[in-house]
């Protein structure tokens, strides 16, 4: 049995779209999903996470590599089954994706430093795919309202896009931001290491 496991959530929990609330009051729902989830656990539900296996590659080569688009997914979109429009809308499935794991101060989207070497990484290999559009998606897990979660993933990705334009040179014009907040979690949430892979930042190319 398979459910929709936002939907669910949505159905049991209060949730405040006040984005200028104080942090704590962000958390007040974090028992209720907790206890959900548990309760999905404790009686055998197949909770639905991302259905595609996400890389986390930390290297300039790892991610040139997986950013690079394979020959089968360049002759669909040859075929006319690829992307059809500019921005996140033309983005599919079988687009070449990365995630990364930038560590964040609490609450905010200020970069912490222990990821410096990482973007480095990330900045290198955007210079070495000179002609690539890059869209960068932010995700959070579940500690807060889904409102508030969907603003800090913005923020985060647009932190991020910053930080590889100011220090690195990388053009403005080849990177967008999206953002998708606690609704596509790849892991569980009910665990810190599930959390922090939730708690991600994803660079998939925009095939136009």
């Amino acid at each position: 049995m398979e459910i929709n496991l936002k939907r669910l959530l949505a159905d049991n929990s209060n949730r405040v779209g006040n984005v200028s609330a104080t942090p704590s009051s962000f958390l007040r729902d974090k028992p209720m999903k907790q206890f959900t989830l548990m309760i999905f656990f404790l009686t055998g539900i197949n909770v639905a996470y991302a259905q595609t296996t996400l890389l986390f590659p930390t290297t300039e080569a790892e991610i040139v590599q997986a950013l690079t688009p394979k020959p089968d997914s360049q002759q669909r979109q040859r075929k006319g089954f690829g992307a059809d429009s500019k921005g996140f809308a033309g983005i599919r499935y079988d687009n070449p994706k990365v995630g990364a794991l930038i560590w964040f101060d609490f609450d905010s989207a200020v970069i912490k430093s222990e990821s410096y070497s990482l973007l480095r990484e990330f900045a290198n290999a955007l210079q070495s795919l000179s002609d690539a559009q890059i869209v960068i998606v932010g995700h959070t897990d579940d500690s807060g309202t889904e409102a508030y979660n969907l603003k800090l993933s913005e923020r985060r990705a647009r932190s991020v896009k910053a930080f590889l334009v100011s220090a690195y040179d990388i053009a403005e014009n080849r990177l967008t931001i999206k953002a998708f907040g606690e609704s596509q979690p790849i892991e569980t949430n009910v665990t810190e290491s599930g959390r922090m892979k939730n708690r991600r930042v994803e660079f998939i190319r925009n095939e136009n």
